[in-house]
C-alpha cells in the first residue's frame, strides 16, 4: 500500500519552503490535491519532487541551508560564476537569498569575489564569485558539501548555433562547425580550451552530455579541464535533447 506525505512534510525533509514544493507540483502536473484542498504525495510523486528540488543540505554550524547549497554550486564551478543570479540558478535559490548567502560566505572566508576582464562579445568586467579552495575551513567542509545534490538545471531546447557574443572564441572556425547539432563535441572542446566562463556556462546549458563525454577524451586537455568536461557530462542536458 502506497504511503503519502504532505507538502509540508516534504518541504521539511528537503530543507525548503512549502510554496516552492507547491510550485514544483504544479510545474510537473502532479495530481496531488485532494477534494478537501490538501496535498497528499504518493511515493512516486515524492521521489520525483526530491529529484526536481534537490536533496536537503547537511546542517553546518554557522551556515544557512541556502549558504550550504551555494557552496555546493560553487564547488562545481572551478572557474567561478559571473553573477549572483547565476549562483542562484545553480543553487536552486532566489537571487536575494543567494546574495545574502554569498555575503555570509565571504565574511567567513569561504568565498572570494574578484574583478576580472573577460571576453563576452567584447571585453567586459565581471565580479567573478568563486570558492576559496585554500581556505582551511573549506578543507574541513569539502567532504560534507560533496554530498549535496543541487536541483538539476531546467531542461530546455538547446541553441542550434554558437551565439554571436561567443564567436570571438571561434575566430578561426568554419561556419559549419558552429552548428551544435553536428559539431557539438568540437564546440565543447573549443570551450574547454579557451576556459571562457561565459562560454562554458552557455555550453553547459546547450550542449549534450554526449558532447562533453567526447570532449573529455580529447588529447591535450589538462587534468583540471578533463575533470570539468566529465562533470559537465554528468550534469548537462540529457542526450538527444531538442535543439
Amino acid at each position: 500500500m502506497d504511503t503519502f506525505v504532505s507538502a509540508a512534510d516534504l518541504a521539511r525533509e528537503l530543507g525548503t519552503t512549502i510554496p516552492r514544493v507547491v510550485r514544483a507540483i504544479d510545474r510537473l502536473g502532479l495530481e496531488a490535491r485532494q477534494d478537501n484542498g490538501r496535498i497528499a504525495l504518493g511515493s512516486a510523486d515524492a521521489a520525483l519532487l526530491r529529484t526536481e528540488l534537490g536533496t536537503s543540505p547537511p546542517r553546518v554550524p554557522g551556515l544557512t541551508p541556502t549558504a550550504v547549497r551555494v557552496l555546493a554550486a560553487l564547488s562545481r564551478a572551478p572557474l567561478g560564476l559571473t553573477s549572483v543570479r547565476t549562483v542562484a540558478q545553480r543553487a536552486g535559490a532566489s537571487p536575494t537569498a543567494a546574495g545574502h548567502a554569498v555575503e555570509l560566505l565571504r565574511r567567513q572566508g569561504l568565498v572570494t569575489s574578484e574583478r576580472r576582464t573577460l571576453p563576452a562579445g567584447r571585453a567586459r568586467e565581471f565580479d567573478v564569485i568563486g570558492l576559496d579552495y585554500g581556505s582551511p575551513r573549506w578543507q574541513r567542509l569539502a567532504d560534507r558539501i560533496a554530498t549535496v545534490q543541487p536541483p538539476p538545471p531546467p531542461q530546455r531546447p538547446g541553441a542550434a548555433r554558437v551565439p554571436a557574443r561567443l564567436r570571438h572564441l571561434f575566430w578561426n572556425t568554419a561556419p559549419s562547425q558552429l552548428d551544435t547539432r553536428d559539431a557539438g563535441p568540437y564546440v565543447a572542446r573549443r570551450l574547454l580550451s579557451t576556459g571562457d566562463p561565459d562560454g562554458l556556462a552557455w555550453g553547459l546549458a546547450n550542449l549534450t552530455r554526449e558532447d562533453w563525454r567526447h570532449a573529455a577524451r580529447a588529447r591535450g586537455l589538462t587534468p583540471r579541464r578533463r575533470a570539468m568536461a566529465r562533470n559537465f557530462a554528468a550534469s548537462g542536458p540529457r542526450d538527444g535533447a531538442l535543439r
